[in-house]
């Protein structure tokens, strides 16, 4: 019998595992910021990606370690909401801190010397070398986090995630994990460069949210429930499991695209700047040539 929603909205679920890994993050983060160079200029840069970082954090727990938990389990929509804040919530926003070089900073040295020597120079390890730098692609990762949001909504594949909590686990790591592997390549990772273009990543980011529209009609407009929620009795709200199925369709066509969008336009406006900044350096070169010439 489903729960009712004021004793649901009451229960707060304990996720170990969550609550470690995101204590974990926190701790390096702090400790690999202590004695970092305080000069005005990268102090502008690093308040932005603390606050990134932070904000991501603190998604994860509200996706995770919150009520809403709780209600992904009667409600498919507010489970579409989970994924959303792991995907285009979680995951741009610590891609955007991009705080790994201040985590990696917080171990201790002899360990980071110990992992990184043979991780980078051993012999034996150049075909996982080679093997993440080909996985590692723009193309391979936006082929891997769009495969791998369809697979998880197959019905054999979801319904399982709701019957098996490791399994559950499983989802939401992928979804975090590829999500962050694909917003690496539009958000640069201080101190690197990612390897698109500017127009390369609006295309990127574009096609990402129309495949996203893709599973998002699949949904709204099933004229029949897909997943194990319509076998529950009732739901909160009284709604019906074709209704809730096609809320959940609606999550990720427009809250699930706010991310996107947003992104695509500041990325177009970017490339706009670019080309205009190209077309007048190209003017201004013409010009000195033709005066040289006279």
């Amino acid at each position: 019998m489903p729960l009712g929603l004021g004793v649901v909205l009451s229960y707060w679920p304990f996720e170990p595992v969550v609550l470690v890994g995101v204590a974990i993050a926190a701790v390096l983060f702090v400790v690999g910021g202590v004695g970092r160079p305080h000069k005005h200029r990268a102090n502008s840069a690093s308040r932005w990606r603390t606050a990134a970082f932070w904000l991501g954090l603190l998604s994860i727990l509200l996706a995770l370690q919150s009520p809403i938990e709780i209600l992904a389990r009667q409600l498919f929509w507010v489970h579409m909401v989970q994924h959303l804040l792991l995907m285009v919530v979680a995951a741009p926003l610590l891609a955007l801190a991009s705080p790994w070089t201040r985590l990696w900073r917080a171990l201790p040295l002899g360990f980071r010397r110990s992992v990184a020597r043979p991780v980078f120079l051993h012999p034996g390890l150049a075909p996982l070398r080679w093997t993440y730098h080909q996985v590692s692609r723009p193309v391979v990762v936006w082929v891997l986090a769009a495969a791998n949001l369809w697979l998880w909504h197959l019905p054999a594949l979801y319904d399982l995630t709701l019957r098996n909590h490791l399994v559950h686990h499983l989802e939401h790591g992928l979804f975090l994990g590829l999500g962050l592997a694909f917003w690496a390549h539009v958000f640069d990772q201080h101190p690197f460069r990612a390897p698109l273009s500017t127009l390369g990543r609006a295309s990127y980011v574009f096609f990402a949210m129309v495949q996203s529209w893709g599973l998002a009609a699949v949904l709204s407009f099933a004229t029949s429930p897909f997943y194990a929620y319509a076998l529950l009795p009732s739901r909160p709200g009284g709604i019906s499991a074709l209704t809730d199925q096609q809320l959940g369709g609606g999550m990720m066509w427009v809250p699930g695209a706010v991310t996107y969008s947003i992104v695509f336009i500041v990325l177009i406006f970017q490339w706009l700047a670019e080309e205009d900044s190209r077309a007048t350096l190209q003017v201004a070169l013409t010009g000195n040539g033709h005066a040289h010439g006279g």
